[in-house]
């Protein structure tokens, strides 16, 4: 994260106050307009870049992501080309791996799963309201000043333990989520092209292919 500039790092317990539901009054902070936006979130739609850090190197996909905070997602691969097309989808009872080169797919059926649904924003959402201690920083990065958020992943993961969202001030749009290891490195680091508040999807969208 070199080109982070932190240009300033508080603690405030009123904010965490306000993401339970309490009202902060006022005329409404960057941080204030960025909770009501993501706690008013129904589901969202975005082309995303994501990119896996492990010990043997780091691998780049790009990403379509469709999500509703009832559960259901759809994640599909856009690039390399050899994964290009390739998709997996939950529609609340069955999680389903299609490759449509090969007409292949596994589907088993299964609970919602919160370690499976960590690469989703919703899913930060979830931890963030959860989180004591809430963090507020604010930041720049190229593409203007943010207000990043800082989240404990609950469970005692090893490779993702903690994560942060830099949210755009202006535009209230995620820029970019990192999530880390629990030795503080990054694991998993999603840079947002596109997004959507409250996509209304078409009946396809989250269905298992028969």
């Amino acid at each position: 994260m070199g080109r982070i500039r932190l240009l300033r790092f508080f603690t405030i317990g009123i904010f965490a106050a306000a993401l339970c539901g309490c009202s902060l009054g006022g005329t409404g902070t960057a941080q204030e307009n960025i909770q009501k936006k993501l706690t008013d979130m129904k589901s969202y739609s975005a082309t995303a870049e994501v990119t896996r850090i492990s010990n043997k190197g780091e691998n780049t996909y790009g990403t379509k992501q469709s999500y509703k905070t009832t559960g259901e997602y759809r994640l599909e691969m856009t690039s390399p080309a050899e994964v290009a097309g390739n998709y997996t989808v939950y529609d609340g009872k069955m999680v389903c791996q299609y490759n449509p080169k090969l007409n292949s797919k596994v589907a088993v059926e299964v609970e919602e799963n919160q370690a499976r649904n960590e690469l989703f924003l919703g899913q930060f959402v979830k931890n963030y309201l959860q989180s004591e201690g809430v963090v507020v920083e604010t930041a720049n990065l190229e593409e203007g000043r943010c207000t990043v958020l800082e989240a404990i992943i609950p469970g005692d993961y090893k490779y993702t333990a903690s994560e942060k969202l830099w949210v755009d001030n202006e535009t209230l749009l995620p820029v970019q989520m990192i999530i880390y290891d629990s030795d503080g490195k990054e694991r998993y680091i999603t840079t947002y092209d596109e997004f959507e508040y409250n996509t209304e999807f078409n009946e396809d969208t989250f269905k298992i292919p028969e």
